[in-house]
């Protein structure tokens, strides 16, 4: 998110509202998967989902998932592309969990054998800059730790793009171009790309979507505001029990961390995470317990 020439906000590919938009247009997200993986042959793309809530309604305590852009091919692949602008220092382990809820979700049936098993492309484009140098595209499967050269055909391929990585000359021009709109720079020469720019510039200019982006992260920061005073709640109930000084502590506690996975879900950074972290919670504790919240969250 920018500020345009006029000092307003500006909402470009990356804010979630926007993504989701401009990526479940089904050429331009074709377009895109095709530039990532040259080597698939991606001829034809169901339409693709978008903010797909996936929920184990048996098993309530499990961690819920929402899937920015969730798409199938006409071979059966299933791809499933998130937007990730906070490095929260778990990326592969976030990528293991979205894939594991694809497979119980949308890969295999009853009936069906272990060879029915979709094969599953987890994307990660990620806006945030590393503490190393990285390439734009890395590409991760199974492999023998003894022999690099043997690939376990589980059928699951993770792929992190960085736009802030380095070009080794294996991109295409559509990865580079996807790279570019990323990082909200112009992109020339591609038909596609100009009517996804277009349909951004537009967004940012028309009032009510503006304010659909707006309410939406307003939303998310609602929801953090109404965690805390469940957590306050809960806590101040069992301090009656365990105490008033401690059952308040656990409230704010659930509230922070609630704040955490809000902020989160609007791409903040974990520097900006921890700077409203600190102005809500710093006179109740202490700088290294808030490192700590945001971790955990």
């Amino acid at each position: 998110m920018k500020n345009t020439h006029n000092n307003r906000q500006w909402f470009g590919f990356s804010e979630d509202k926007v993504f989701g938009e401009i990526m479940s247009n089904p050429a331009f997200c074709r377009h895109v998967l095709q530039g990532i993986l040259p080597e698939i042959p991606i001829k034809k793309i169901f339409p693709p989902k978008k903010q797909e809530v996936i929920i184990d309604p048996e098993h309530r305590d499990q961690k819920d998932v929402r899937l920015d852009i969730l798409v199938e091919d006409i071979n059966g692949n299933l791809y499933n592309i998130e937007m990730q602008r906070s490095d929260d220092d778990d990326i592969a382990r976030r990528m293991r969990y979205y894939a594991s809820k694809n497979d119980q979700r949308y890969t295999l049936h009853q009936g069906y054998t272990y060879n029915d098993l979709k094969n599953v492309f987890i994307i990660f484009l990620c806006t945030f800059k590393t503490k190393q140098k990285v390439a734009i595209k890395s590409t991760y499967q199974t492999i023998n730790v003894d022999n690099h050269a043997d690939i376990l055909q589980d059928g699951l391929t993770k792929i992190i793009i960085n736009s802030n990585g380095v070009p080794d000359g294996t991109e295409t021009e559509t990865l580079l171009n996807l790279v570019k709109l990323m990082k909200d720079l112009p992109v020339h020469g591609d038909k596609l790309f100009d009517k996804a720019q277009k349909r951004i510039e537009s967004m940012n200019a028309d009032p009510e979507w503006r304010d659909t982006i707006m309410d939406f992260e307003t939303r998310m920061l609602e929801r953090e505001q109404v965690g805390e005073k469940k957590g306050r709640m809960e806590g101040e109930k069992k301090g009656r029990k365990e105490g008033e000084k401690k059952g308040l502590q656990q409230g704010l506690k659930t509230g922070a961390l609630t704040l955490v996975a809000s902020l989160k879900d609007v791409g903040c950074t974990s520097q900006q995470i921890l700077q409203q972290l600190k102005q809500k919670y710093g006179n109740v504790f202490s700088d290294k317990q808030l490192e700590e919240f945001l971790k955990q969250s």
